[in-house]
């Protein structure tokens, strides 16, 4: 019995180590350029680091980007009762109990409450540029994704109909996707230039509209259309909230209309492959019982391409919060800084201001904001994918 034992003992053994042999090198990659880094930003991020490794700050960095420590734990607890009120408002596609739903909703409610005055003792209290560019990120992230996403379903649609010189117009909608960033960003600063002589301007001209400063002006969106203006309001709350009405300054919507002509074309190259996947069946059958365009585009084609919208929003909510390039490229010092998301904030902490420690712990915070983002968006949309 011993030697059956041991004879097959050394065969499994023998095909564990293989196996492992096999992922070692992926494993070797991941910790290389995954794990390790990570666990050395981490360690960065506890010290006072200028060129050199300096005192220890433990939790410093992280008092100086919050105000206090309390602020990060009502912070890091109001996340935490958001999760738990989406887990008891709805699980899977089941309706939650009474009783669960009231606790939710009491929950989010009381989550929704100290996030807005904890938020506001950030702004006070804590890093005010951090804060500032986190609501520059946010509001790239809101008027990019969804338009991107609409247009690019839109055009999709609209190539996939059989018409003459068709793949040369998927090829052309593609290209600002394939040209480098460094070139298109260019030319677009150039379209959009303060002069009056730029594109942007003689077309506002042919309506009869004054020339815009585009890339350099401050000025919110809602103040420069319907005259909004951030209110003083009482304290802290008050100076913080208020500056979100403004909207976002028409310098970072110029920096969208950039994003918009590059990523339209590859989003509806990824919508014109999930439409390929649909079965011709299901609109020949739709036609049989008198369904018209529209039914069929929200009854057959929205629900079957939700696979491809929830991929695309996930990498677009992603692609936002880590973008660098092209912003890095279009943003003046003119507009006050309110084309500046997270990343270019840490990017000038880092390499300007040669703050390694601080520019460790802010980079540990967008990397928390963009999992809890991520998480946030797979609970809310998870029900209305359907792979069937």
């Amino acid at each position: 019995m011993r030697t059956t034992g041991k004879a097959r003992l050394i065969p499994r053994l023998r095909s564990s180590v293989e196996g492992y042999l096999f992922i070692a090198p992926a494993f070797a990659v991941i910790f290389l350029f995954g794990i390790f880094p990570v666990a050395f930003i981490v360690y960065v991020s506890l010290y006072q680091w200028r060129i050199r490794q300096g005192r220890f700050l433990g939790a410093g960095n992280y008092t100086e980007i919050f105000g206090s420590l309390e602020n990060l734990a009502i912070l890091v607890l109001a996340v935490a009762a958001l999760f738990v009120a989406g887990f008891l408002l709805g699980r899977g596609r089941e309706r939650p109990a009474r009783t669960a739903r009231a606790a939710g909703f009491g929950l989010l409610g009381l989550a929704l409450v100290a996030m807005v005055f904890i938020l506001a003792s950030i702004w006070q209290t804590g890093d005010r540029d951090m804060l500032a560019s986190i609501q520059v990120t946010l509001w790239y992230s809101i008027g990019t994704v969804p338009v991107q996403l609409a247009l690019g379903l839109l055009l999709a649609v609209l190539l996939n109909r059989k018409f003459r010189g068709r793949q040369a117009f998927r090829a052309l909608s593609i290209l600002p996707y394939i040209v480098p960033t460094v070139a298109s960003a260019a030319v677009f600063e150039r379209l959009f230039s303060l002069r009056p002589e730029s594109f942007a301007n003689l077309t506002l001209g042919l309506f009869g509209a004054h020339p815009l400063q585009w890339l350099r002006e401050p000025k919110g969106i809602l103040q420069l259309i319907f005259g909004f203006s951030a209110p003083a309001g009482p304290g802290a709350i008050g100076a913080y909230w208020g500056s979100w009405t403004t909207g976002p300054s028409l310098a970072l919507v110029s920096i969208m209309f950039y994003n918009y002509w590059v990523f339209v074309g590859y989003y509806a190259l990824i919508f014109s492959n999930g439409l390929a996947g649909i079965p011709k069946q299901l609109y020949e059958a739709a036609a049989l019982d008198g369904a018209g365009r529209a039914t069929t585009f929200f009854r057959i084609t929205v629900p079957l391409l939700s696979p491809t919208t929830y991929f695309l929003s996930l990498l677009g909510v992603i692609g936002t919060f880590k973008s660098f390039n092209s912003i890095y490229i279009l943003r003046n010092a003119g507009n006050g800084g309110t084309t500046d998301p997270v990343s270019v904030y840490i990017f000038f902490t880092f390499f300007r201001n040669s703050r390694f420690g601080y520019a460790a712990a802010l980079s540990l915070v967008l990397l928390a904001i963009v999992v809890t983002l991520t998480l946030v968006q797979r609970r809310a949309m998870e029900r209305h994918v359907f792979y069937g």
